[in-house]
């Protein structure tokens, strides 16, 4: 057995045939990496067992070259969710198919057949039912957007009807329907525009405690300064004491932003990492520049040089401003929501 892997590709085979195919495969897979150091390693491979075992979590696509049952079987002991799970991937030694067998849409498998079906000759095949019937795929939206699903159970559900009844309901709210606008993308006919009550989905960073499917678009940017040694609690309570006023939900929150200052503040570090969310701290002079009327603070521009921290971090990002500047008990909280593919790009 041999392996050729990288950081995002691994590709295991069982022939001699099987790795003429994989080298192959590789040079053209590799190619495509931006990162220069990520370059194909061709190895040995005692145990397929181990291989999957060892590959399982830190593979972004796994591949194997050879029978289908191999690759179930070597994998199976560490299925654990689809919103975990990396693509996988089964083709023949020939390289006549190529076979999406797990996370075709949330990991990417799919995709990835489609990729290696192109860059081989070899056939795709497909047999997720809204692929085959050309459905609206609500985890391959969700993905495609940078949306978080809040039940898959949900989901599933969701998707079931849609395919038996060919046609569903959705609701979207303001900020994220411009998004689809301003990106040109839109949604099939047959899921029609409707109000929140009466949705099957509802697609809105505010909390819903409704029946239908719920996603949350990532799109809330949160401006924080703070007191040096703010433990992540303490401003944790902060965040989740100013979203309330808008009723957010914590997941919409993709970045939290502030000053330069605060760039190495470790309960900063901690609520950012927590949230999944981005920390991004700008200079004096990137703050200063934004323009609007911000609620100024004579002592945060004595120690820091700048009247106001959160608000012009939150347009510094590029957001606009939805809830201003609230102090408490030594944190500052402002936050912003973007709609333009340039701020949404990479979620």
């Amino acid at each position: 057995m041999k392996q050729i892997r990288s950081d995002k590709y691994k590709i295991i085979c069982f022939t001699d045939k099987g790795q003429e195919l994989m080298e192959r495969l590789a040079k053209a897979l590799f190619n495509e990496l931006s990162d220069a150091d990520d370059v194909p390693v061709l190895e040995s491979v005692s145990s397929v067992a181990d291989w999957a075992r060892d590959n399982f979590e830190s593979g972004n696509v796994l591949i194997f070259i050879g029978a289908c049952g191999i690759a179930v079987r070597s994998i199976a002991p560490y299925i654990q969710d689809k919103k975990m799970d990396p693509a996988v991937l089964v083709m023949d030694e020939k390289g006549e198919f190529v076979i999406p067998i797990l996370s075709g849409h949330l990991g990417g498998a799919v995709e990835a057949a489609r990729k290696i079906a192109l860059l081989t000759g070899a056939r795709a095949v497909i047999t997720t039912a809204t692929d085959t019937r050309g459905e609206f795929a609500v985890d391959l939206f969700a993905k495609d957007n940078g949306l978080v699903i809040t039940d898959m159970k949900k989901a599933k559900e969701f998707t079931a009807r849609l395919l038996k009844s060919g046609n569903s309901s959705v609701y979207i709210e303001p900020e994220f329907e411009k998004y689809l606008e301003i990106n040109e993308i839109q949604l099939p006919s047959n899921i029609r525009r409707t109000n929140i009550d009466e949705a099957e989905l509802v697609i809105t960073g505010r909390v819903y405690d409704k029946d239908a499917l719920w996603l949350i678009p990532r799109n809330v940017v949160v401006g924080m300064g703070c007191k040096k040694g703010k433990t992540k609690d303490e401003l944790e309570k902060a965040l989740l004491t100013g979203l309330s006023d808008k009723q957010i939900d914590k997941r919409a929150v993709r970045a939290i932003v502030s000053a330069d200052i605060k760039k190495e503040e470790p309960g900063l570090l901690e609520l950012s990492k927590e949230l999944g969310a981005e920390f991004i701290t700008y200079d004096s002079d990137m703050l200063l520049a934004q323009e609007g009327d911000f609620c100024s603070s004579d002592f945060v521009k004595k120690i820091t040089g700048v009247d106001n921290i959160c608000e012009r971090a939150v347009c510094a990002y590029g957001a606009r401003l939805i809830c201003e500047k609230k102090a408490m008990e030594g944190v500052t909280f402002a936050a912003g929501i973007v709609t333009t593919d340039r701020e949404l790009e990479g979620l």
